[in-house]
């Protein structure tokens, strides 16, 4: 069995062991056209894309912001119709508001009231001699005059 042989480790000081190829091997012009050079085993072909990265900047970044445009543009129409309903409807229910205001104004009358608690609930206006004065200290008597009608037995 015959031993390995030793590789230098500086190439470019060996000479090319196959008659045809240059030292400058992989350098552009220096290999031949299909041959795997300095690229990392890929094939570089004229009118292809240069690199991967190359379509993703010219191609799919602007395809996606697109995209995204009409998206935002989608969800923003929806939003402002959505807004003017709301505001209709706001609108609509300050008004409503109103007009229950002046109902409620309308029905707390107590001119109304009185009248209907005499219809329904046979109610009556008190007459003059059924109403007693407080007195300004406010105890429950009628009067001082009132204090001494009492006390004759009037």
């Amino acid at each position: 069995m015959a031993a390995p042989q030793r590789r230098s480790r500086n190439r470019a000081l060996v000479k090319p062991v196959v008659r045809g190829r240059t030292k400058g091997r992989g350098v552009a012009g220096g290999a031949p056209k299909g041959t795997p050079g300095r690229t990392g085993g890929r094939v570089k072909r004229h009118g292809a894309w240069p690199s991967r990265r190359t379509f993703v900047v010219l191609i799919v970044v602007p395809v996606l912001l697109m995209l995204g445009s009409v998206y935002v543009h989608t969800v923003a129409a929806g939003l402002e119709g959505e807004a003017a309903r709301l505001e209709e409807e706001r609108a609509w229910a300050e008004s409503d508001g109103e007009r229950l205001e002046v109902r409620v104004t309308e029905l707390s009358e107590p001119g109304r009231i009185r009248a209907l608690a005499r219809k329904n609930l046979h109610m009556q206006e008190p007459s003059t001699k059924d109403l007693e004065t407080y007195g300004s200290v406010g105890e429950d008597v009628a009067s001082d005059k009132g204090e001494k009608n009492k006390e004759n037995g009037e």
